[in-house]
Parts: structure tokens; C-alpha cells; sequence
């Protein structure tokens, strides 16, 4: 199965809002993660090392001038149960990667919801209850 068929099927499958992106040839789903709350989780494509395909799933939590420690952030990349944070200039993300050979649906669902889940709520902690993505 190709990844966008896998993605539009994880998408159909949990009502979620899906989106080619033209900017990056990936996708941007929108995911519910509590009671009036979303977040944007996007989907692209890569390649390891050894010339393996990846898909980049990510979501945005805050500007990076927002956090005053960064030193905070990896503190919290320890006890991150998908992804890990980064900073993609000017903010910081929340990233997954999934190795497409070995993805089935079950696995990219569940990083697309927890990478937009843990996004949301570190991005509940800087910004309070204002829902930025």
C-alpha cells in the first residue's frame, strides 16, 4: 500500500481532517485531542542513511522564543512515549519517524495521534488554554 492510500485510510478510519500539503508533498492531518482542542500533525516523506524510506511525522508545539530553558526541553525528551522534541527554526516540534517498508496502519495511527496529543499538550503548558495549532 502506498503512503498516501495508508495515511487517507488512518484518516477515514478516525474522522480526522487530511490535507495534501503542495509546499511539501506530505500531508497535514487534524487531530482531536480533548474537547475543543486540535492540533496539526504533518506527514512527509525522507530517507535514512542507507537510502531507506521515512516518514517525518511532526507537529509544531510553540515558537521557539517562547521557552526560556531549552535545556527543559531535553529534560522532557526522556519521558516522551513517540517522537522527540527539536527545534525547526523559529519553532519547536515534536517529531516521530516511521520506517515505510515495516509501517502498517495500526503504527502510523498511533504515532500521528500521540505526536499531535504530547504536541498539544506541551503547547497547553506554554500557551495555556489559547489553542495555537
Amino acid at each position: 500500500m502506498d503512503i498516501s492510500s495508508l495515511l487517507q485510510q488512518v484518516a477515514s478510519y478516525q474522522n480526522w481532517a487530511i490535507v495534501q500539503d503542495p509546499q511539501t508533498g506530505g500531508y497535514k492531518l487534524e487531530i482531536a485531542t480533548e474537547y475543543g482542542r486540535t492540533q496539526i500533525v504533518q506527514v512527509t516523506g525522507g530517507q535514512d542513511p542507507e537510502g531507506r524510506m521515512l516518514l517525518y511525522i511532526w507537529s509544531v508545539v510553540c515558537d521557539a522564543s517562547a521557552i526560556g530553558d531549552p535545556y527543559y526541553l531535553l529534560r522532557l525528551n526522556a519521558d516522551m512515549p513517540y517522537g522527540a522534541l527539536a527545534l525547526r527554526d523559529p519553532h519547536v516540534i515534536l517529531m516521530e519517524t516511521q520506517l515505510i517498508e515495516t509501517a502498517d496502519a495500526e503504527e502510523i495511527q498511533r504515532a500521528v495521534y500521540y505526536v499531535g496529543k504530547q504536541a498539544d499538550e506541551l503547547e497547553k503548558q506554554v500557551y495555556g488554554n489559547v489553542d495555537q495549532q
